[in-house]
């Protein structure tokens, strides 16, 4: 069996929830800390889907990356996440933004997979810049991280040959300009609008963009097994209805 506030104070012990950036909104989102639970479920959104598998295998606990309560709620509709999970009585703990920069977080896990020497952090941003080498042009650097990350899908602007990169997770598009400050040539994220994207163009900057699932998805076997190494006495496991639902033609 495991609490949700030991959960809470080991993540806390690695990703500092007072980290979070000021927008977010992280910790302990419903339930309570006393909740004890012999199953506990991962994943990057708590959804409906996750919730009612939650429900349906006994798990007293939701651990997810995002959290289930971001904007404060005006209205709570029966079908509404947050709903559900008082619904069922389950708790769910939310590491977002502060997982986000840790040390081992998420950005630092994706600047690995897509085999950057890193230079520099910029925690206020959420993005590394670092080194690539290898690779004559931006088509080649997205098919290796395509191959590599084992991506169904993604969409890239090709600028040329990609040796400085700046690497933002999720939703990561506005730091274009960042990437322009300090001279990257390319630009790693998992969403990006379209006048970023333009921006990009004229700056030269080449642009990969993995889709927000496909860039931090990667993070939750790695939660998943840190929090079974720790808590041997419950089950860690990832929610199986954890997917954006995206598909690729």
């Amino acid at each position: 069996m495991v609490t949700a506030k030991q959960i809470y104070d080991y993540i806390d012990g690695i990703a500092p929830f007072d980290t979070a950036m000021s927008f977010d909104n992280v910790g302990i989102l419903t339930g309570s800390q006393d909740t004890e639970t012999s199953l506990v479920l991962v994943a990057l959104d708590a959804t409906a889907a996750v919730i009612e598998e939650a429900a349906q295998k006994g798990a007293g606990i939701i651990v997810t990356h995002h959290p289930v309560i971001f904007h404060p709620l005006r209205t709570l509709s029966w079908d509404n996440p947050a709903y559900l999970a008082a619904k069922h009585g389950i708790t769910i703990i939310s590491a977002h933004t502060n997982l986000d920069i840790s040390r081992n977080g998420v950005n630092a896990t994706l600047s690995h997979r897509v085999g950057l020497q890193e230079e520099k952090r910029f925690e206020e941003h959420c993005a590394i810049l670092g080194t690539v080498s290898g690779y004559d042009s931006a088509e080649d650097y997205a098919l290796y991280i395509k191959e590599n990350m084992k991506l169904p899908g993604l969409r890239y602007t090709d600028r040329g040959s990609c040796k400085r990169v700046l690497v933002s997770c999720g939703a990561g598009g506005d730091n274009v300009e960042l990437a322009a400050s300090l001279g990257a040539d390319t630009l790693v994220t998992g969403e990006i609008k379209h006048s970023h994207i333009m921006y990009a163009n004229d700056h030269n900057i080449s642009v990969i963009d993995l889709g927000h699932f496909g860039s931090e998805s990667m993070i939750i076997p790695i939660v998943t097994a840190l929090l079974t190494v720790k808590f041997p006495g419950a089950r860690f496991t990832r929610a199986e209805s954890d997917t954006d639902g995206v598909k690729y033609l």
